[in-house]
């Protein structure tokens, strides 16, 4: 009887880690409901721009690609793609903001993004040297 005692300590001890661990795991599972990719778009003075915007989580390190849809210029000739770098992206919860410099033909232009997510829909605002630009999104 006497061995029974500290077996029974053992096996509660046992249970209630494994409880824990259940309500536990969820919580260390769960990423930002930014993170995926996202079919946008920004509504320009000039028209629509269309991209698809992915965000990855690397452990606490998030990452921002942006690939824009093909635009065609004022000849209706394919125009090349924007080269661009991004920067200083910061996730916190369903709420996003990154930097984007663009190089529009020779000139470089810096584009602040900030936005939330709210289940499958983004909503956002570039801002940059010609005022803010509303950007809508859709989880692809």
């Amino acid at each position: 009887m006497i061995g029974r005692k500290p077996m029974l300590k053992s096996i509660r001890f046992a249970a209630f880690v494994a409880g824990v661990s259940l309500v536990a795991a969820p919580a260390l599972a769960a990423d930002s409901p930014v993170v995926g990719s996202w079919a946008t778009v920004a509504e320009t003075q000039m028209g629509n721009f269309e991209s698809t915007m992915t965000v990855d989580q690397s452990g606490d390190a998030y990452t921002v690609e942006m690939v824009d849809a093909p635009m065609t210029g004022p000849d209706g000739q394919a125009m090349p793609a924007m080269a661009s770098e991004i920067s200083d992206v910061k996730v916190d919860g369903a709420s996003f903001s990154f930097t984007r410099k663009i190089d529009f033909q020779g000139q470089a232009i810096v584009l602040a993004y900030s936005g939330t997510v709210d289940g499958d829909t983004l909503t956002a605002q570039a801002n940059s040297d010609f005022g803010p630009t509303p950007i809508k999104g859709t989880r692809k």
